[in-house]
């Protein structure tokens, strides 16, 4: 009966340790899924930015090709609209 009760023991090791393994694949997983999503959100903010950005630029291109067309009629007034927070908005 002692070698089938180190047989079982060992068994029930060798169970253990891949549970374990399975255990800590899995959390590793649920750690680069969470991680793939916090980039995606990422990426999707700075796309935001970018589009921004290259409105503002267009904003004052525009702006300035109007002025340099038609210098007599003033300064062009350029409004300030973003929902992005971390946008300054000066202009």
């Amino acid at each position: 009966m002692d070698a089938d009760e180190r047989l079982m023991a060992l068994k029930k090791a060798y169970a253990d340790i891949i549970l374990n393994t399975e255990k800590e694949a899995a959390k590793r997983i649920m750690v680069s899924e969470r991680k793939v999503v916090r980039l995606e959100n990422e990426l999707k903010v700075a796309k935001e930015d970018a589009v921004q950005m290259l409105m503002r630029v267009k904003q004052m291109m525009d702006c300035k090709t109007n002025t340099s067309a038609a210098s007599a009629l003033g300064t062009c007034f350029l409004p300030v609209t973003t929902n992005n927070s971390n946008f300054s908005g000066y202009a």
